[in-house]
């Protein structure tokens, strides 16, 4: 009898109260909310991201969740959180009925004695409204039966802050739960309706500090296979296939990156998290893919799991594992929240949740193929080099893989006011000691986080080494922290590194200098006495250690005068008809042997000494063999400036050509320099300066028997 009464009564409360089951209305969120990591737990018009127990069959009313008190259950959300801001409006028509909120409690059965329960009416007069039970009786706020209430929880590590209808009815400390899902719970016959279910990460870790990269690495595509063949013509000429890499920038407090394909990883690894990060649109035309990627593998670009921010798919998870529910706008704003935890993966765009994705697949590295749950780096990926991509506002909060707690003892009673030494105020929640070492537990993650996020913001890599260490210390399992120390020495290294080089290259520079004067002085002396091919050689060697001085120019060009006048001199005297005799042993030569090319070092460590060119293509390098390549000649120098394949002299008809191997220094001829890759004419005395260390004189000459260099 007391059933159909119940039931009459509720259909009653309905009318009164203008329910209408049926109807679904959308909660949204404000501009504001949306751009300060707001998300919705619950849409209004779908129970999506909300898995139910029990045989309840909760509804939808009027943009309300709905439980209509045709028997008991629980509905909780599909992604675990650790540390929130809760919002949520509640209406029960009865406000003894067994209803409770739940939060961090674990996946598996009824939340009975899992996480912190909290009753949302005045069911039992020893926990009321807003308490946490067992733990903290709530201050007395009896919330009036058929009318809508707020509630707002905070869970801050060990703090936990309830306020009914704006008021603190509960402010106490627990560190026996971390982490777990949220729910509401009912018993048979309660008919409840809550409705703006929002929450807000806290306590997130700023990935990105607005100023720099600290914290991040760029990862550049794989070399491609290159197929091995043979340069067998003079034309055309091929070299390596350059490597296209993304250059990524800090922009007007935006990661920009450009000139692709690339990724910009965390240097740090993640394993269950929420991430919320914000893509920048503008009026101009987008290109690329607009996508970030979690549980990555470090040092590779384009793994783990895709999260797509484009305006076609927002919100989908690729490699085609799962599409988004609805399309949510992104063309003002695109703001991403990714909750990551074992298997499970939920999207939110804008605050809408859109994408769940459970991977039953087995587990493996690829997740192309395979279920990945183990750590990894989050990327930020520029897919080609005709697009760009630009990243802000990303931070992240890890998600502790125990979840949920059991609940201990209930608190003690309040003391005696005879042996207290002061008086607790009526309705006000007692405060428990705190085990020390739990209150210390809980000090210390502050201080990690507190010093890992000045890690982030820190672009000093000693003071980034120091807060390292310290979270090291207080906490050894915080890989994390080992990551970014071992960036931070990294970077002190190749600090300390550039500065002995510019050490050594001061002392170089100087050495170079006088060096340079006493070969110049030379060179004068060798000048006015008539021997012009040692003030060539060292005024060669003073050329290259301090070209800039305008008497080693001077020099030289008095020196080329003299040669040029010498040239005239020899053609007068030998005449036209010594010409004519020269033309026809040429001719004579021509016929009986074969032309033959060679280089003589005319400066450098192997001064004079002489190479022939006897084969088709010989190369020319600082290293005798790297790999399948090898060089013919190797020269040496003192400073290390020729590369380890410097360039090629080829030979084709009769004729010689030099080709330069994109070295690092250059190649001139006589004082030219020659492009990479371009073939360049060889002619007889052709002064071939490689790197600006050493002077080779190209000569042809003909000869019966091949000559050993």
């Amino acid at each position: 009898m007391n059933r159909y009464v119940n039931k009459f009564v509720f259909a009653v409360l309905l009318l009164a109260l203008g329910a209408r089951p049926a109807l679904g209305k959308e909660a949204t969120l404000t501009q504001s909310e949306i751009k300060d990591g707001w998300v919705l737990l619950f849409d209004g018009e779908s129970l999506f991201g909300l898995s139910q127990e029990g045989p309840l069959s909760w509804r939808i009313s009027d943009g309300a969740l709905f439980a209509d008190g045709s028997g008991s259950g629980y509905i909780r959300t599909a992604s675990p959180f650790s540390d929130f801001v809760l919002k949520m409006d509640i209406r029960l028509p009865n406000s003894s009925a067994e209803a409770a909120l739940y939060l961090r409690t674990a996946k598996d059965g009824f939340p009975t004695d899992n996480g912190y329960q909290i009753p949302l009416g005045d069911g039992n007069s020893n926990w009321p409204a807003g308490s946490v039970v067992p733990r903290f009786k709530a201050k007395a706020a009896h919330p009036q039966a058929g009318q809508w209430h707020s509630l707002e929880i905070t869970a801050d590590g060990e703090r936990v802050t309830i306020l009914l209808d704006r008021v603190t009815v509960v402010e106490a400390k627990d560190s026996s739960v971390r982490a777990g899902y949220i729910g509401i719970k009912v018993g048979a016959g309660a008919v409840l309706e809550a409705r703006n279910i929002k929450l807000k990460p806290i306590n997130t870790i700023a990935l990105f500090n607005g100023s720099d990269l600290a914290g991040w690495k760029t990862v550049a595509p794989p070399p491609p296979v290159e197929k091995s063949s043979k340069l067998k013509k003079i034309f055309p000429f091929g070299g390596k296939p350059k490597i296209k890499e993304s250059v990524w920038a800090v922009q007007s407090g935006t990661i920009h990156g450009e000139k692709g394909p690339g990724e910009l990883d965390t240097v740090a690894t993640y394993d269950d998290f929420i991430l919320q990060f914000a893509v920048p649109t503008s009026a101009k035309k987008q290109e690329g893919r607009r996508t970030i990627y979690v549980r990555s593998d470090a040092g590779k670009i384009f793994t783990g799991y895709e999260i797509a921010m484009g305006q076609d798919r927002p919100g989908a998870i690729a490699p085609n594992l799962a599409n988004p529910r609805k399309i949510v706008s992104v063309k003002d704003l695109a703001v991403g929240t990714v909750a990551v935890s074992g298997r499970h993966v939920e999207v939110w765009v804008n605050g809408v949740p859109v994408t769940e994705f459970n991977d039953t697949r087995p587990e493996g590295a690829s997740t192309t193929q395979n279920a990945r749950t183990s750590a990894g780096a989050i990327g930020l990926p520029l897919h080609d080099s005709s697009g760009t991509a630009d990243y802000t506002q990303i931070r992240l909060t890890t998600v502790a893989r125990n979840l949920g707690g059991i609940i201990g003892k209930p608190p003690p009673p309040a003391p005696a006011p005879a042996m207290a030494t002061g008086t607790t105020p009526a309705g006000v929640a007692p405060v428990i000691a705190i085990n020390p070492e739990a209150r210390q537990e809980a000090e210390n993650r502050k201080k990690t986080a507190k010093m890992m996020s000045d890690a982030l913001k820190s672009s000093d890599p000693a003071e980034q080494m120091r807060l390292y260490d310290q979270v090291i210390q207080l906490d050894p399992t915080n890989s994390g922290a080992a990551a970014g120390y071992k960036e931070a020495k990294e970077k002190l290294d190749r600090q300390a590194e550039e500065a002995q080089k510019q050490n050594v290259l001061q002392t170089q520079q100087q050495q170079n200098q006088s060096a340079g004067e006493g070969a110049l002085h030379k060179a004068q002396i060798a000048f006015f006495a008539g021997d012009l091919t040692t003030a060539d050689s060292q005024l060669a060697l003073a050329e290259r250690l301090a070209p800039s001085n305008p008497v080693v120019r001077e020099l030289r060009q008095k020196i080329n005068a003299v040669r040029s006048q010498n040239s005239r001199l020899r053609y007068l005297f030998f005449g036209g008809g010594l010409l004519a005799f020269g033309g026809l042993s040429t001719l004579f030569c021509l016929r009986l042997r074969k032309k033959h090319g060679f280089l003589q070092v005319m400066s450098g460590i192997e001064n004079g000494r002489r190479y022939n060119l006897d084969q088709e293509v010989v190369r020319i390098g600082a290293v005798a063999q790297d790999g399948s390549e090898r060089n013919d000649i190797i020269v040496r120098d003192i400073e290390h400036m020729i590369s380890r394949f410097h360039c090629e002299i080829h030979h084709n008809n009769g004729k010689f050509y030099l080709v330069d191997c994109n070295s690092a220094n250059g190649t001139q001829i006589d004082k030219k320099l020659v492009p990479p890759g371009e073939p360049q004419r060889l002619r007889r005395g052709a002064r071939v300066d490689l790197a600006g260390t050493v002077t080779l004189n190209f000569g042809m000459e003909r000869r019966r028997k091949k000559q050993a260099s």
